[in-house]
């Protein structure tokens, strides 16, 4: 939900935002992408940091948890998250995770 809400929140009326579902063998696999703002190079080394915000107009909208605690969410899965942006093009974020992940304990 985080990931759909920040590509509605940088995404301007009329832009345009897709969800692509795939699902193999081994992974279900999720991608948000969004024609919106998109993010500064130096910024995608940061953006999964706590409080991290690089856009502080949408300060008022978030506190800059919702992508740490995504990425702490996949990470408990044994997934990985990706993501690609191109400041004023948008953002794509990947999230794949092992469907083989059913840890029974006894």
């Amino acid at each position: 939900m985080n990931l759909l809400s920040n590509a509605i929140k940088f995404t301007n009326d009329g832009g345009k935002i897709s969800i692509q579902l795939m699902d193999t063998e081994d992974t279900a696999t999720v991608k948000i992408t969004d024609n919106g703002i998109g993010m500064k190079a130096e910024s995608l080394n940061h953006i999964f940091d706590k409080f991290y915000q690089e856009d502080k107009s949408h300060s008022s909208n978030g506190n800059g948890l919702g992508l740490p605690l995504v990425k702490r969410i996949v990470d408990l899965c044994d997934g990985t998250i990706r993501v690609k942006s191109l400041l004023g093009e948008g953002s794509s974020f990947t999230v794949e995770l092992p469907k083989n992940n059913i840890k029974i304990e006894g």
